[in-house]
């Protein structure tokens, strides 16, 4: 493995695919520049290859300035895992209308069933729960496509899912609060990590869900 090799493989760390493909072809042309002013001031092959390298900085720094500007391994996971989940339910009409319609049906139904049934807090915590819920299940129907009704939409779906749980648990909250923690950290996380993507591809290259 040659030096620049060696260089590359820490520069490009947790990167995706793309994202090492553009750090290699831009470094490429650093490193052949830096090669050449350092063949010109009569440097040995050897330590031609060492001042080009060198000249290129600390791999480490420029592996963590890399990550802030391009995509990583796991940002392109969830760019790519979210826009199949997308055309999935955009590219089927009757899935669309199972979505919008089926679930607050169900969600009222099974209220309904065990409203009448004598179980009338669950019933009245699974109404609660669907009403929550439905932001997410609504989320790829609404015409949301510009950044601003993507911030509205975002804030709506997270005070919905919060008020969920505080209607739900009420007073309990607090005591109950590892259970919030735990099934709202993955769909934090990915947000989190949406709000990276956003960050660094223009809008114009904003698929569906990154909006959301």
């Amino acid at each position: 493995m040659t030096r620049l090799d060696s260089w590359l493989r820490q520069a490009t760390r947790r990167l995706s695919e793309d994202s090492v493909e553009q750090v290699r072809t831009e470094i490429q042309e650093h490193y052949e520049e830096a090669r050449d002013a350092a063949i010109a001031d009569g440097a040995t092959a050897d330590g031609t290859d060492r001042l080009a390298v060198n000249a290129l900085g600390d791999a480490r720094t420029a592996n963590t300035q890399y990550r802030r500007v391009l995509l990583t391994c796991d940002e392109a996971r969830v760019l790519r895992d979210g826009n199949r989940e997308a055309v999935a339910v955009c590219s089927r009409p009757w899935l669309k209308r199972l979505v919008l319609a089926g679930v607050p049906v169900a969600a009222v139904a099974a209220a309904a069933v065990l409203f009448f049934t004598g179980r009338v807090a669950f019933s009245r915590d699974v109404l609660i729960a669907g009403i929550g819920m439905s932001p997410w299940f609504a989320a790829p129907l609404l015409p949301i496509y510009t950044p601003s009704r993507g911030r509205v939409f975002r804030l709506v779906k997270w005070v919905a899912i919060t008020g969920t749980f505080l209607l739900v648990y009420g007073p309990e909250t607090i005591r109950w609060s590892w259970l919030l923690v735990s099934c709202l950290w993955p769909l934090a996380w990915t947000e989190w990590t949406r709000a990276s993507i956003r960050r660094k591809l223009p809008v114009a290259a904003w698929p569906k869900h990154l909006y959301l």
